[in-house]
């Protein structure tokens, strides 16, 4: 962290002699249609974190934007993607790249990455584009012009006045995942709240898959939570507490988990681990939950959805279930709380205002319903749009109906279609149900360091319990952000 905010540094004292970065403040405003060049190729850089199956997908929408920009504007525009291989390369050299002056036109981004960037003034605002007569996103703010509200909410997310920075790109959730085998054979309904939960996570331990389990040396647990940081966050969310926030005094990013809906769902959590309901990877020796899950040491698991297919025995010793996230009971619908995963992509401030248009453009066509629905039938993340997820293509996709040869259902001796279960599937019709439920916490520098702290205090107020309480384990990990 301090070696990243120390190239940010070096990039605010290089914005006054950067030949190809911010616009020294100047900020010439937009591109207007009259004033185009036609006579010249505009570049676009685009920088993402990847694999190779990914950016044949980007290609393929890259493509048809550069023919139908020069099909409506008459200019020749390249879009150049680079993948950085992971997200703390592509972080570290956008930060690096901004300091030189050579930074990115787009790039994908997470919420903490946005927040650092913002420091050396080197994102563009993307309001004036997203209301622009010519440029602008159909649709109204209202309706967070066509895409699923709480994924559009996460662009805004920077400052008290709701600037926005960024547009959905990529994006999953947390889930249930749950063996139906065992739920059928004991009689256990998919459970809703952690009530629920708990209570199957007991009668669990009285069955002879435990006890085999147990027998056989393994580690054993009622349900596993495989992102610590995550279950930090997102149980102060549903206890009613606040993870970061605004301070009211200096309008600044704060944390604000020292309170106490967390501590009371901390110690819920202390109490259940004590009870052998609740475990999370580091109790189970593993990086994720899943193997443990597959090999019957669990029940069920808190997982990705984007990992669907971890959680799914390739044997097929029992099959799968997929069930929304657990809640408080006697939640309201106002108060479930989901957590949303996943990327968004940003624009960067460009001192050729043509250049900085197209990448504005870009952005525009990467979301838009066409590319939209071939980024989530080819890639299986979410999609971000809701005409996307509305449609007869995604809703064909996700039904999990057999289809021949011929593209038609195939039906049984009823004239029923006839389908084949698909826990991937699956997880994407049970994913965006909870979408009313997806939360935001405000991002600012530093902010990304309260979830590494967060999956601290997990680990210390569960495996080192004589020395830490869950007061001073909050209190030690504020000190530690604090001196950062």
């Amino acid at each position: 962290m301090k070696k990243f905010l120390t190239l940010l540094v070096m990039l605010i004292a290089l914005l006054s002699v950067a030949s190809c970065g911010p616009n020294n403040g100047t900020k010439d405003g937009i591109l207007e249609p009259g004033d185009i060049d036609k006579s010249k190729e505009t570049v676009v850089t685009f920088y993402h974190a990847n694999g190779a199956d990914i950016q044949v997908v980007i290609q393929d929408i890259i493509d048809k934007f550069e023919e139908e920009m020069y099909k409506q504007y008459g200019v020749r525009v390249t879009v150049e993607q680079t993948s950085q291989g992971d997200y703390d390369t592509l972080r570290q050299t956008i930060a690096s790249s901004i300091a030189s002056g050579n930074q990115p036109t787009v790039a994908q981004t997470y919420p903490d990455h946005v927040s650092l960037y913002l420091e050396g003034e080197a994102v563009k605002a993307l309001d004036e584009y997203i209301e622009h007569d010519s440029y602008g996103l159909e649709g109204s703010e209202a309706d967070s012009y066509g895409f699923i509200e709480r994924f559009w909410a996460e662009g805004s997310i920077y400052d008290n006045k709701g600037t926005t920075y960024s547009i959905p790109f990529n994006k999953s959730t947390e889930v249930l995942f749950y063996n139906k085998d065992l739920f059928e054979k004991y009689g256990w309904e998919v459970p809703a709240t952690w009530d629920d939960v708990i209570a199957i996570c007991e009668e669990w331990k009285q069955t002879t898959e435990y006890q085999n389990a147990k027998n056989a040396g393994k580690k054993v647990g009622g349900i596993g939570i495989d992102s610590e940081a995550n279950f930090f966050i997102t149980l102060i969310q549903q206890w009613g507490g606040q993870y970061t926030g605004f301070d009211k005094a200096t309008g600044k990013g704060a944390y604000l988990f020292d309170n106490p809906q967390a501590k009371a769902a901390l110690n819920w959590l202390v109490e259940e681990f004590n009870k052998g309901n609740t475990v999370t990877a580091t109790h189970l020796g593993t990086n994720y939950c899943s193997d443990a899950f597959k090999a019957i040491q669990l029940p069920m698991t808190i997982g990705s959805s984007a990992g669907a297919s971890y959680n799914v025995d390739k044997a097929g010793a029992f099959v799968t279930g997929v069930a929304p996230y657990p809640q408080v009971a006697g939640a309201s619908e106002d108060e479930k709380q989901v957590i949303q995963q996943g990327t968004n992509i940003t624009l960067f401030e460009c001192r050729d205002k043509q250049e900085e248009l197209f990448g504005w453009l870009f952005m525009k066509y990467l979301t838009n319903y066409e590319s939209a629905l071939d980024w989530t039938l080819r890639t299986a993340y979410f999609p971000t749009r809701k005409d996307v997820a509305a449609s007869e293509e995604y809703q064909k996709y996700v039904s999990q109906i057999l289809y021949d040869e011929n593209g038609n259902p195939q039906v049984d001796e009823n004239g029923n279609p006839v389908k084949k279960y698909d826990a991937v599937k699956e997880v994407c019709i049970v994913g965006l149900a909870q979408a009313d439920y997806f939360y935001t916490s405000v991002a600012f520098p530093g902010s990304a360091k309260a979830r590494t702290e967060g999956e601290l205090i997990i680990q210390e107020i569960l495996y080192n319990q004589e020395t830490y309480t869950v007061d001073k384990a909050i209190k030690d990990a504020l000190a530690a952000l604090k001196n950062d």
